[in-house]
């Protein structure tokens, strides 16, 4: 349920008001952001498991076994080894032996799987650059402003640096 916010300046905000206030703002985005992508995104002749093993692969740190990548898809071995096949015949992917163990098999995503994440993000923020597009001068700045100090967190440029490195 969306919260209705006076915009007034509060000196303590509660854990429950940020949670409706980031909930309304985050849902705004993802509408406007998300649409560009999954516009892309529907256009191309893969099922959902696909893509999503394709985002999970591009933001492993390290090749996964087609057990982890099935355990964290949801799937059985048996969906996920086939989905991987189609995958791999598009160039998306590719499955290699387990160094220590034969029998495992990993997979890792291609040059193409990672273009097309890449796509998919670029259409994404387009979409976001459209609501920039939509605020004043002194909203984007207040915006800005606000996010700076909570994006500098350690924690958080941790993360960005595993994103980008």
């Amino acid at each position: 349920m969306a919260a209705t916010f006076a915009f007034v300046q509060v000196s303590r905000v509660s854990v429950e008001a940020l949670t409706g206030a980031l909930t309304d703002f985050v849902t705004h985005l993802k509408k406007i952001g998300e649409a560009h992508a999954i516009q892309l995104a529907a256009g191309l002749d893969m099922s959902f498991s696909q893509l999503c093993m394709l985002f999970i692969l591009d933001d492993s740190d390290h090749d996964l076994a087609l057990h982890e990548l099935a355990e964290r898809l949801g799937l059985s071995v048996a969906a996920t080894g086939r989905a991987v096949d189609v995958l791999a015949r598009e160039g998306m992917v590719s499955r290699r032996e387990d160094a220590h163990d034969r029998r495992v098999k990993r997979v890792v995503i291609e040059e193409p799987g990672a273009q097309l994440i890449l796509k998919l993000a670029e259409a994404h923020q387009e979409g976001l650059r459209v609501f920039a597009r939509l605020l004043t001068d002194e909203e984007r700045d207040n915006l800005f402003n606000a996010l700076a100090p909570i994006l500098a967190r350690p924690e958080l440029q941790a993360h960005k640096a595993k994103e980008t490195g």
